[in-house]
């Protein structure tokens, strides 16, 4: 597998496909050490249409997040593409790979595993998938905001984030 330069493109709602599970588990396994785990989630790990991109948290043990970093990076991915990055601590690698002649772009969120963010990541992916209702929900939050002619990605994420917190908010309860 190879790791091809990310595009920053506009944000597009994508139905929800089986493929992107494939591209992930491709995905996981190219980058998965002895000392790393990924996982993957956001909307493509729990059945959800939208922009498409492969979420995936590469989960490092506690005091080796420069060794995750190197590691992707090493692989081929690059530093976030973003006009507001993650901060250091707890940054992003993006990339693209090719998966049977289409292009996916993927971003590699680098986590310390179980962590508090890996927890509420995994749990927000197993609701969504446990709710078929609210993974409907999502989808028409995500294409009412594509309707208005929000087309940023950074724009996109910031108009559903309030869609998120409040299902993450439920589950924290």
């Amino acid at each position: 597998m190879e790791i091809l330069p990310y595009e920053k493109v506009r944000a597009e709602f994508k139905p929800w496909t089986e493929t992107y599970l494939a591209v992930a588990q491709a995905l996981i396994r190219f980058i998965e050490t002895d000392e790393m785990e990924v996982m993957h989630f956001g909307s493509t790990s729990a059945r959800v249409g939208g922009k498409g991109i492969i979420d995936l948290s590469v989960l490092y043990p506690e005091g080796r997040l420069q060794a995750a970093v190197d590691h992707l990076k090493t692989l081929g991915f690059q530093d976030q593409v973003s006009t507001k990055p993650f901060p250091p601590e707890r940054p992003r690698k993006d990339g693209a790979v090719l998966f049977e002649g289409r292009k996916y772009l993927i971003h590699a969120h680098v986590i310390q595993r179980d962590s508090e963010e890996h927890q509420r990541q995994r749990a927000y992916r197993d609701y969504l998938l446990a709710n078929p209702q609210v993974r409907a929900d999502y989808e028409r939050e995500k294409i009412a905001i594509l309707a208005e002619g929000v087309d940023d990605q950074d724009v996109y994420v910031k108009r559903k984030a309030p869609f998120v917190k409040t299902i993450l908010h439920g589950l924290e309860r």
